[in-house]
């Protein structure tokens, strides 16, 4: 399930892992990864998924130095482990989840 961000960083923070999707209503290749991004969150239930709206929540987007959409940024315990920007594949989403996951060795 992808959260949408509601201006709460705290519960993206409480969080032992998590993942920003920085992203905006008209961006074409925001809404092109949109239906693998729904299926990751479904098979890595254990990293929250975020969704942010650039438009809405520009100061977050500043304060990880957000240039372009779509930005993941994967976190662990509100801390940024890794980022990706011009995502295309569902692979490429799905290394990162699996290093953020393996992150705690």
């Amino acid at each position: 399930m992808i959260r949408e961000f509601d201006g709460d960083f705290g519960k993206v923070e409480r969080a032992k892992y998590a993942l920003l999707w920085f992203s905006s209503p008209g961006c074409p290749p925001c809404r092109m990864i949109e239906p693998f991004m729904h299926e990751l969150s479904e098979e890595y239930k254990e990293v929250e998924f975020w969704e942010v709206d650039v438009e809405k929540h520009l100061p977050l987007a500043e304060k990880f130095d957000v240039m372009n959409v779509p930005t993941l940024i994967y976190l662990k315990e509100g801390n940024e482990i890794a980022r990706q920007n011009l995502v295309r594949k569902k692979e490429e989403v799905e290394e990162k989840l699996m290093m953020l996951l393996g992150s705690d060795s």
